[in-house]
């Protein structure tokens, strides 16, 4: 995985969120991802539908950047074989907690410690 272009990572992020059961999509000009329900946690209550969707403003280049300038640190808190892979499962718990957390805002962005709602 440690190979992935940023394109490649972008689309990585849509498909891990589809397998958590969250239905997301990338924006008309991949500028942003936009999603469209919570994360399925197994539960009796079903995910929270967003209408309008949520918009977390990320595009591919920024996307990479950032998982690339965390990914040391990631595999050291996440573990497992590859940096980047923990650094998309890192940031994946950091966008469930900016989602979950969110006061009502719909717009997220990519944040210091992870996902800030603005």
């Amino acid at each position: 995985m440690d190979d992935l272009t940023d394109q490649e990572l972008y689309d990585e992020l849509i498909a891990s969120l589809a397998a958590e059961g969250v239905r997301a999509q990338a924006g008309p000009d991949r500028s942003t991802i936009l999603i469209h329900n919570g994360w399925d946690l197994g539960g009796s209550a079903p995910p929270e539908i967003f209408e309008p969707p949520l918009e977390l403003h990320v595009d591919p280049h920024a996307l990479g950047r950032h998982l690339r300038g965390t990914a040391d640190d990631a595999q050291q808190a996440m573990g497992g074989s590859s940096p980047l892979s923990a650094a998309l499962s890192l940031f994946l718990v950091h966008l469930m907690e900016a989602v979950e957390t969110r006061s009502g805002r719909r717009r997220l962005r990519l944040g210091r410690g992870g996902v800030d709602t603005c």
